[in-house]
């Protein structure tokens, strides 16, 4: 007999899981199964950030009900919503302009005061809904609340949210008395956001195995999912050029092609990029999320635990060779938004079959605005070598800054702020 000269493919088991890098403040909150109530914990990995007690944890318990927070989450997506539609209106109620807000990535010609009244509004919003997740006067609860905000007023900390509950943290945003005297604006709106002052995570399930395999080739491998007819709008062929210049690319356009990759007993992608239609789907009292590639068959997260589900377990269980961890750009409809009751979201069961990280938005994303972001994020992520929160919170700051447009604070990282693709020398570049 023969044996098998390469018996792992190709690829390199880890002595252990990998494990995050520091985190300068992480913020737990658990629901007890029904409760009315949750509880709140945090702590850091940097005394200097925030020094845990000689005595006790930051520990207590939230005044505010559970159904009351997710009400006040999903009115703020509301809001943000609105802000997108947003359509200016002249005498007689006759339209000025369509949508400025979803034709325009663009928005620092807009009216300045007009545009600044908006977003603080939507900070207004965000900040409401933080104070109302701290509101209380249980002692436990103030100590917590001093000392959160406190670390919260800083700037560029690495920041992990592990909740029960499901709140847009990256909209959520400090007082706006922090930016107003008198009524007029004294500061940048923009720069309440927790969004635009740390790179944030929301952590998401997990992938429970002992048996991690890492790829021990050298050239980023990635995939284009998308619907051939939004590769029309502007910046989606730059994102498509990006990645078949600096990645070995995959392009697929149909769901057949998604669900016969998927699978694989390994689907070795660094980066999976979906540009396609986000819709909920209605049948009898049910709704849930699918998503469209160029033609009509939908692909759910149910569908992504049916294929992906055997390798896991195989791999958990028998230790398998198994691999399935890209990093997950959704530019897809609220795949960033809460599950329906009764199914699973898309970005927490990526998470759970080996993903890296899912970066997706809350809300429905205009597409100009998509193909821009996933394009100066995937620029910073593939060819500048920077991490995903670091990239994501550069690509925030670049489009307040130079588009005046609150809009990539509505993507949401889960899990992946320390995912990493090295940058590579470009296709067809001499040999060094």
């Amino acid at each position: 007999m023969t044996a098998a000269q390469d018996p792992s493919r190709g690829y390199r088991l880890l002595p252990a899981p990998p494990v995050c890098g520091p985190r300068q403040l992480t913020v737990t909150i658990r629901r007890p199964h029904g409760a009315v109530n949750a509880t709140i914990m945090m702590w850091s990995d940097d005394s200097r950030i925030l020094a845990q007690p000689r005595t006790h944890s930051y520990e207590a318990e939230l005044s505010a009900k559970v159904e009351d927070i997710a009400g006040l989450a999903a009115q703020l997506l509301s809001r943000w919503q609105e802000f997108v539609e947003y359509q200016p209106v002249g005498r007689e109620h006759r339209p000025l302009e369509v949508a400025p807000h979803t034709n325009l990535t663009d928005l620092s010609r807009r009216p300045r005061a007009e545009l600044l009244a908006q977003v603080t509004d939507l900070a207004r919003a965000g900040a409401h809904l933080l104070k109302q997740l701290l509101a209380g006067s249980d002692p436990e609860l103030v100590r917590l609340r001093r000392h959160l905000l406190g670390v919260l007023e800083r700037q560029d900390l690495r920041i992990r949210f592990d909740s029960d509950l499901d709140i847009p943290w990256p909209m959520l945003a400090l007082d706006t008395g922090r930016a107003l005297a008198g009524g007029r604006l004294t500061a940048d709106p923009f720069s309440l956001f927790l969004g635009w002052r740390h790179q944030i995570e929301t952590a998401k399930k997990s992938y429970l195995t002992d048996y991690w395999y890492v790829s021990q080739r050298t050239e980023p491998v990635s995939s284009l999912n998308a619907d051939e007819d939004l590769m029309s709008v502007t910046g989606a062929a730059e994102v498509r050029a990006l990645l078949d210049e600096r990645t070995d690319l995959t392009e697929r356009w149909y769901r057949s092609e998604l669900l016969g990759d998927l699978a694989l007993q390994d689907l070795d992608e660094d980066i999976m990029y979906f540009f396609c239609h986000g819709q909920y789907t209605a049948q009898g009292d049910r709704t849930w999320l699918s998503l469209s590639l160029s033609d009509a068959p939908k692909f759910t997260a149910t569908m992504l635990d049916q294929y992906r589900a055997p390798h896991t377990e195989a791999n958990a269980e028998d230790a398998e060779v198994i691999f399935f961890h890209p990093l997950v750009l959704l530019n897809v409809c609220f795949a960033g938004a809460p599950a329906t009751v009764g199914f699973a979201d898309l970005a927490g069961t990526f998470i759970k079959h080996g993903a890296l990280g899912v970066l997706a938005p809350q809300i429905a994303m205009p597409r100009v605005v998509g193909a821009e972001f996933a394009l100066r994020f995937l620029t910073r992520y593939i060819s500048e070598g920077k991490t995903a929160g670091a990239a994501l919170l550069k690509t925030v700051r670049w489009f307040t800054k130079n588009y005046r447009n609150p809009l990539p604070l509505a993507y949401t990282l889960f899990c992946g702020l320390d995912s990493r693709l090295a940058p590579v020398a470009r296709k067809g570049a001499d040999a060094r």
